[in-house]
């Protein structure tokens, strides 16, 4: 099979560039796939049948879209994966309903998976200690004792404060508007993903990610 996955932004690319080896084998044998980036989430127009604008890279801004251009690609083997964060969303059955239904505006219904990672991608981190204590061994291990997984109680901030040097509050300092904190997302996706063990991650939303994929490899 062939996975044409859609992401927020180069966190996202990153972590799933070392993931998805670990999950379905290595590339090319015999599966593959392309991860496509965009520039923040965004929102769903509120007309998803007309064309996007230029001028908005966000994910669900081009989703509609992009789904119409999958749909016409006569390839059996093709699987379009979605990849979202729930954020601060309070129902995510609801939010899955609304990506789901943008399928109703193509002419060919592609195969398509939409995964949220609840609340955020740091929470698949935050399932795997042992990875975190093998990328950062001077963590604060008392911080991630009090993380009760898949919680919406403030994801990368609860990471920051666990293996950042001074924590959350130094990270802060520069301003919530900073650059810092993407880049830190970046780092912590490069340096803890090649520990994490995909079998024994204990993050429903990891794990929907995880066998939805196996799912279609078997199919």
């Amino acid at each position: 099979m062939h996975f044409e996955i859609l992401v927020e932004g180069q966190t996202e690319l990153t972590a799933l560039s070392i993931l998805m080896g670990k999950i379905i084998g290595e590339h090319g044998n015999p599966h593959t796939w392309m991860i496509h980036k965009h520039r923040g989430l965004g929102r769903i127009p509120e007309d998803p049948s007309i064309l996007p604008n230029k001028n908005d890279p966000t994910l669900l801004h081009n989703l509609p879209s992009k789904l119409r251009a999958y749909s016409k690609e006569d390839r059996k083997d093709m699987i379009v994966v979605v990849l979202v964060d729930l954020d601060d969303r309070s129902d995510c059955l609801a939010f899955k309903s609304k990506l789901v239904s943008l399928l109703d505006c193509c002419v060919r219904i592609p195969k398509t998976l939409f995964r949220i990672a609840i609340e955020e991608l740091e929470a698949w981190y935050l399932a795997d200690p042992d990875a975190i204590k093998l990328a950062y061994p001077a963590l604060r291990e008392h911080i991630l004792s009090q993380y009760v997984q898949d919680s919406q109680c403030g994801t990368w901030e609860k990471l920051a404060e666990a293996i950042y040097p001074g924590g959350l509050r130094a990270i802060k300092r520069h301003g919530k508007r900073s650059p810092l904190v993407l880049k830190q997302k970046r780092v912590w996706a490069k340096e803890i993903c090649p520990y994490m063990d995909v079998e024994r991650n204990q993050s429903p939303s990891f794990r929907c990610f995880r066998d939805g994929l196996r799912k279609f490899m078997v199919s």
